[in-house]
């Protein structure tokens, strides 16, 4: 498993190192630009169309867990509010207040579907339901629509989805956003891009086809580096990337000259485009040797679909797209891919934020043609109600990263722009809350800079100008969370919540519904987190469980004398006491003490104990136990962690190694004077 890992990393990275190559070749402008002339063209004789926002309302969400649905669902229908049903049904969650879209989808097998959200503003979480769209929840105002599904692990049922205050209602955009959506939609038209996308990129086909023949010839004939798992790997990264600087010029050379590589290469452009399969290295060579329009129908013929979230493989083919497509040239083509190369809309089985965030937007060299990228960027973020499907939508996130890429006056304009949107009375909602979303990923991809700092200022004051449901929101970060508890309210006003979320965790200390949240006693100390996970099961687990115990559990910690000397070596670390359910040590599922020694479990006893951990400023944190006879024993500790008298050598005891980390186990006891007992 490790070294196929290796492997999909070395291709990675060396798709990376060949990626840099520019899409927009200079010598593509001028016929791209001509055709930028005739659509502005048709864009300015155009009249406006009247584009609606997305159907929105407000309303409440709701989950429960329970044995007895349909007691509680006719309740609802029955018009009983929600607040009423929390003494019958204890565990009822209800989040209050929303901004709720609604938006309807066919997918690819023609089914039909209804799909009601909210958003996640600050702390504050975001909910969906999707359900079968059916003409009475299409075209009726409902006024209740849920989710009635079996909880397999414990055999009840949960019921989940939102009881509205109102009609959906759609609000017609503003002539001046209008331009921008009709501006993108005349530069972005319709286009299917690929004819199929069928790829599994998991196929272990064995099968040889003339495309492997080729490109196994080519290897072996330009001699392509072989490497063993063993080799350096910064090395073979080296070498590859020598082989490929030769690539174009070897394959030239071989087309001229050699007999057998030609015919191979046509036996394989036949058998692709006659079983409608292809490969990168086939369309590379088509498209250098044979035909360019040739070369781009394989493409669309052969989606790539990547295996993880750090597969390029599908971004380089969009790539490959764009540039062939400006030369030869094919607009529609070449700008929806290289909209999809900034927005990175490919095809992965799995994605995440960390990878896309590593991707460039490319949107500098858009800027080389006689565009209106600005408006483009703004009508691909706008949010519109589009039933044929033709608009391009670009990531709100991705927008925000082009224009830290831009200019300074672009920058100031996007800022002004977006700043008199969220004034705008006559804007949507949802649409004040997509474009300040992407105000915010703006402010968090500027460096660090006196402008950074603006923009920070101008977010904190957009808040007064949005509807109640949002502005509640963003002016109580932790509003969902203090609903929960609102029976409690007042004595969780004596806290500074630091972090807080709702919902279905696993961990090491817990696994279920549950609220969590960070918190800080307004009068105590500091540097003294209260990190707590209440479990949502049969009911609502209370802040009191943990306040009858907060004094003896801050006690312990406060009055030991070892636990003050480390947090006085480190002035700026912070200890955060964990507290599940009803007691601070909570060893779910045995993960905490699975690999804790045998002795240490006979001679110490862990009833009572007090789990808590150390954050330090550079993020690294250590985990420790606190037993009732206030020996003290340290969990895992990060690489070169020492302690008073005691080096990193002294405090390990086993060391785990796993992909890309390597986890150091201490597993050592120390009494009050900080004596190491084992």
């Amino acid at each position: 498993m490790k070294g196929i890992i290796l492997t999909v990393l070395f291709l990675v990275l060396h798709q990376t190192s060949f990626s840099q190559e520019t899409i927009i070749k200079d010598h593509s402008i001028p016929a791209l630009n001509k055709v930028i002339d005739s659509l502005e063209n048709n864009y300015k004789r155009s009249e406006i169309p009247t584009f609606l926002s997305l159907p929105q309302t407000t309303g409440d969400y709701f989950y429960l867990k329970t044995e007895f649905p349909d007691d509680f669902i006719n309740a609802l229908k029955a018009g009983i509010p929600l607040d009423s049903l929390i003494g019958k049904f204890p565990n009822l969650q209800i989040d209050r207040d929303l901004l709720i879209i609604k938006n309807n989808y066919v997918l690819s097998n023609g089914e039909e579907k209804l799909e009601l959200k909210s958003f996640q503003i600050k702390f504050n979480s975001d909910h969906k339901i999707t359900l079968e769209a059916s003409d009475s929840l299409v075209k009726a105002n409902h006024r209740l629509y849920y989710l009635n599904q079996p909880d397999y692990a414990s055999g009840i049922r949960r019921v989940r989805g939102f009881y509205l205050h109102g009609d959906f209602l759609q609000k017609e955009i503003p002539k001046k956003y209008s331009k921008w959506v009709n501006y993108t939609s005349h530069l972005v038209p319709p286009t299917r891009l690929f004819s199929k996308s069928d790829n599994d990129p998991f196929s272990h086909i064995t099968v040889t086809t003339p495309i492997d023949s080729l490109i196994t010839y080519f290897a072996k004939v330009t001699h392509k580096p072989v490497f063993d798992r063993n080799e350096n790997f910064q090395s073979r990264i080296r070498l590859m990337d020598q082989w490929e600087e030769k690539r174009a010029a070897r394959a030239d050379s071989l087309f001229r000259n050699d007999p057998g590589f030609k015919n191979l290469l046509f036996e394989a452009l036949v058998f692709a485009e006659t079983n409608q399969k292809s490969n990168g290295e086939l369309e590379v060579f088509v498209a250098q040797l044979i035909s360019k329009e040739r070369a781009l129908n394989l493409m669309r013929n052969n989606q790539q679909i990547g295996t993880c979230s750090f597969d390029n493989g599908p971004l380089e083919q969009q790539k490959r797209m764009a540039r062939l497509a400006a030369e030869i040239p094919d607009w529609n083509v070449f700008i929806h891919s290289f909209l999809n190369i900034m927005n990175d809309h490919v095809s992965r089985v799995a994605n995440s934020n960390i990878a896309t965030e590593s991707r460039k937007t490319y949107i500098e060299e858009l800027t080389k043609l006689d565009l209106d990228v600005i408006t483009l960027l703004l009508g691909s973020n706008m949010r519109i109600a589009e039933t044929s499907n033709t608009h391009y939508f670009s990531d709100g996130s991705k927008v925000a990263k082009a224009f830290t890429a831009l200019n300074e006056t672009n920058k100031d304009f996007f800022e002004a722009t977006v700043d008199n949107l969220i004034k705008d009375e006559q804007v949507d909602a949802f649409n004040k809350l997509h474009f300040y979303n992407t105000l915010s990923y703006y402010h968090y991809f500027l460096e660090d800079s006196p402008r950074k700092e603006r923009v920070a200022q101008k977010l904190e004051k957009m808040s007064a100008f949005m509807p109640v449901s949002i502005r509640s929101r963003m002016e109580e970060p932790h509003k969902e969370l203090k609903d929960l508890l609102f029976q409690e309210s007042e004595k969780l006003e004596e806290f500074n919540i630091l972090d807080s979320s709702i919902g279905n965790i696993y961990s090491y200390s817990y696994g279920g519904d549950c609220w969590m949240a960070e918190i800080q006693e307004k009068a105590g100390n500091p540097r003294l987190i209260y990190d707590l996970t209440m479990p949502i099961e049969e009911k609502i687990t209370p802040l009191s469980n943990f306040l009858k115990q907060k004094p003896e559990l801050t006690g312990r910690i406060e009055d030991h004398s070892f636990i003050k000397r480390l947090l006085d070596a480190d002035t700026k670390s912070k200890l955060y006491l964990k507290f599940t359910e009803d007691r601070s040590f909570y060893n779910f599922r045995n993960k905490v003490l699975k690999d804790v020694p045998g002795a240490i479990k006979e001679n110490w006893d862990f009833k009572n104990a007090v789990s808590f951990y150390i954050l330090y400023p550079d993020k690294r944190y250590v985990r420790f136990i606190l037993f009732e006879n206030n020996d003290l024993m340290v969990l895992e500790i990060p690489r070169d962690y020492s302690l008073p008298k005691y080096s990193f050598e002294d405090l390990v005891t086993k060391t785990k190694e796993s992909f890309l980390s390597v986890t150091y186990e201490s597993y050592k006891i120390f009494n009050e004077k900080g004596e190491m007992l084992n």
